[in-house]
């Protein structure tokens, strides 16, 4: 008999064609494997433009709300903001339909503490993903007073969710080992990698370019790095000519932009704005390598779908990627560090044997993180908590 699910998260899939963030994108793809076999919906806030009733994608039901037009006001495909996270909860007050599941799962901290509301009013199981944090980096990206305000609150949060949900999932170790430190119960902290679509993201014959293209899809905020990749590739034209592709948008596009003016590099560089979920893997066809230059990252989707289609990847060592990445199947640089990446894309572009060689073995890793499996792996803790024995 199959299980009636309810995912929680502010800024949800609200549609399939126009999907950009990474948490998004995660929670629909799970959604969608477990649609196979249980009733699965997404409560989630309403999008600039989008619908207040409920409507399916490929099965799964999603549940839009708002607040005082709040939800809609603070629709961002970049990120989630503050007043979003502060009037879902009120959104509640407005939904289409009754809430009536037996696991409510939110995703990061408002939405964690709505499904342990609801699953405590419905007698249910509560279930709390959190997607990596920035914890570690928190002065780099903000002032000293909301950086302290921010990680006040995570080192709160975290832990408490832990305590009060049936289990508490993590993207990646580095922030499950901190919150274990944090005083959370061991029993209820899980590590689940992140997934791919090994139906859409696969390898491909790799295009002819003039010159080689360097690939990476990323919102462009601070916290994604990719003024260290433009910095690095200013260093690698001057030994091998090549294109760098940049999809995803975001407040740092206009100092990207200015920064590649100023290194006089603009010939080399598209910005390609944003770029559709189902779009990136003929961006990744046209790649021979990709990047992923983050100063903080969890367990990277865009990691995993490029070492899907074969792809050679360059990653940061900072948070999750490697945890997935080793010497053999990709590789790994300090965060913020342009000379060693540009050192790394040159040894790359130098040896189609090497970029063949990390390529397969790429593969092989991320067939093993299927979202199948993934789906599988948590479709179990489902069925082990308390209320569902």
């Amino acid at each position: 008999m199959g299980m009636k699910i309810l995912h929680i998260y502010e800024l949800g899939p609200l549609s399939k064609e126009n999907i950009f963030g990474g948490i998004e994108v995660a929670i629909l793809e799970l959604c969608r494997q477990l649609a196979k076999k249980h009733e699965v919906a997404v409560l989630t806030g309403a999008g600039k433009n989008g619908k207040e009733k409920e409507y399916y994608i490929d099965g799964v039901k999603i549940i839009p709300t708002d607040f005082a037009g709040i939800m809609r006001a603070t629709w961002s495909p970049t990120n989630l903001r503050l007043l979003r996270q502060a009037a879902f909860p009120l959104a509640l007050k407005n939904l289409p339909c009754k809430l009536d599941y037996d696991v409510y799962h939110g995703h990061i901290y408002t939405s964690g503490l709505i499904a342990n509301y609801l699953a405590k009013r419905n007698g249910a199981a509560a279930v709390n993903t959190i997607h990596g944090s920035y914890y570690p980096i928190w002065n780099i990206l903000e002032n000293p007073l909301k950086a302290g305000l921010f990680r006040s609150a995570e080192r709160f949060l975290a832990p408490l969710l832990a305590s009060l949900s049936h289990l508490q999932i993590h993207t990646c170790s580095y922030f499950a080992e901190q919150v274990l430190k944090w005083g959370a119960p061991k029993d209820k902290v899980k590590v689940i990698y992140n997934g791919v679509d090994l139906e859409l993201f696969l390898p491909r014959a790799r295009a002819v370019n003039p010159v080689p293209v360097i690939f990476t899809a990323r919102r462009l905020v601070k916290k994604n790095g990719v003024e260290y990749l433009i910095r690095a590739l200013h260093l690698v034209l001057k030994k091998r000519k090549c294109m760098l592709y940049l999809a995803g948008d975001g407040p740092e596009k206009p100092k990207l932009e200015s920064l590649v003016s100023s290194l006089g590099i603009a010939e080399y560089v598209r910005f390609l704005g944003f770029v559709k979920h189902s779009e990136i893997p003929s961006y990744l066809s046209l790649a021979d390598l990709a990047v992923i230059p983050s100063i903080i990252e969890s367990a990277s989707l865009f990691m995993l779908e490029a070492m899907a289609c074969g792809k050679p990847v360059i990653a940061t060592k900072n948070g999750g990627m490697g945890e997935i990445i080793s010497s053999d199947n990709g590789m790994l640089i300090e965060p913020a560090n342009e000379k060693e990446l540009a050192e790394k894309i040159l040894l790359l572009l130098q040896s189609e044997e090497l970029c063949s060689e990390i390529g397969k073995k790429a593969y092989e890793t991320a067939r093993k993180l299927s979202w199948k499996e993934i789906a599988r792996e948590i479709e179990m803790e489902y069925k082990f908590a308390p209320s569902l024995r």
